[in-house]
């Protein structure tokens, strides 16, 4: 009735990924300002934060899973199945949840919608995990980095919380703000707060208002995932599941019409798995730039190749600027890869397509 995932079982190798209540989201008293929460900002401060954050016990805060109206819907069908649920959440707010499953596949999506009526509030989503010693690793820009428990840092797109034999992922979509203390996983979903230590600064000025930082009256949405897996973030490919979660298939109903292309046909592959494919765009010079990057943090040997004739390729810096010309056979490009590296390159692309898949 209040919301929340009871039990999370893993079939695949029998194991409970939750050790209570789940996706159950708390509003806790904030009286921060817009850069620092809980305590306004120390303008002498030269260091990132280094609080440890605690999960919130019953009576600090109000618990989603604490309200009393009658239970949600469930729908089930051969391709989703859901639950969802919406009820009052404090002070005139609402919450709403949805979590959907998929067959097939092993990520849980959730959306959830809250309307703050509430000021200087901070709202999070807490999923206590049953893993034991665990530890927990962010994904950073073309990365990944392991991070000391309890205190809250930026995840990109994931954050994972294992110890090697299994782990729970935590799918994020623009809501960077992650922490896991005690084996719970906790995800920052809004602030309601205003400037409070500074009368004008950082771009305010006298006579111009922060309360917009407020929130109020206002409903967002947050989507955000899990994936129970068995071995470590690197066995489970977790950096391919952030990416998909956060870059969903666009699919367009077309009518048929005649054209060059099989029915089924593939642009590039790219092997293996662990290079990850970030930018494939026109340059400005009738090229076509191709960057990527190595996900695991091993040194690997990669293979790139085209449905299309490479004429020409060369490898470039970040900027684009010139570089040495890479050797092109059979339209496929081969080269190395240290740990966390990244490549970028500028094909000269032929006309046609050299192969159907």
């Amino acid at each position: 009735a209040g919301g929340a995932m009871t039990r999370l079982l893993v079939k695949s190798n029998n194991w409970e990924a939750l050790r209570g209540p789940g996706n159950v989201v708390v509003r806790e008293e904030d009286h921060g300002d817009l850069w620092e929460p809980y305590k306004p900002l120390d303008g002498g401060s030269r260091i990132a934060m280094k609080t440890q954050l605690a999960v919130p016990q019953p009576g600090q805060g109000v618990f989603s899973n604490e309200q009393t109206d009658p239970p949600g819907t469930v729908t089930r069908g051969p391709v989703v199945s859901e639950f969802k649920i919406s009820h009052a959440f404090g002070n005139q707010g609402t919450f709403a949840t949805t979590v959907r499953l998929y067959a097939n596949l092993r990520r849980i999506d959730v959306r959830t919608q809250i309307l703050n009526q509430d000021q200087f509030v901070r709202y999070r989503v807490l999923f206590p995990t049953a893993i034991q010693d665990g530890q927990s690793v962010h994904e950073i820009p073309f990365g990944s980095i392991q991070r000391p428990a309890a205190i809250e840092f930026p995840a990109q797109n994931w954050i994972d919380y294992g110890n090697g034999q299994q782990g729970l992922a935590l799918l994020n979509r623009g809501l960077p703000g992650n922490t896991v203390s005690e084996g719970t996983m906790m995800l920052s979903l809004l602030r309601s707060t205003r400037i409070v230590a500074y009368g004008f600064g950082g771009g305010y000025e006298p006579g111009m208002s922060s309360d917009s930082g407020l929130q109020l009256g206002k409903e967002f949405t947050f989507d955000y995932a899990l994936v129970p897996h068995a071995g470590d973030w690197r066995q489970a490919a977790i950096y391919r599941e952030g990416l998909e979660f956060n870059q969903p298939l666009l699919a367009c109903t077309l009518s048929e019409h005649p054209g060059p292309l099989p029915n089924h046909w593939g642009l590039l592959e790219i092997a293996p798995r662990n290079v990850v494919l970030t930018a494939l765009k026109p340059g400005p010079d009738g090229t076509a730039v191709l960057r990527v990057y190595e996900a695991d943090g091993v040194p690997t040997k990669t293979t790139i190749r085209l449905s299309t004739p490479i004429v020409a390729a060369e490898e470039v810096n970040l900027m684009e600027d010139a570089g040495p010309q890479r050797t092109v056979t059979d339209n496929t490009l081969q080269f190395d890869l240290r740990a966390f590296e990244i490549k970028t390159f500028k094909l000269r692309l032929g006309p046609g397509r050299t192969a159907s898949r």
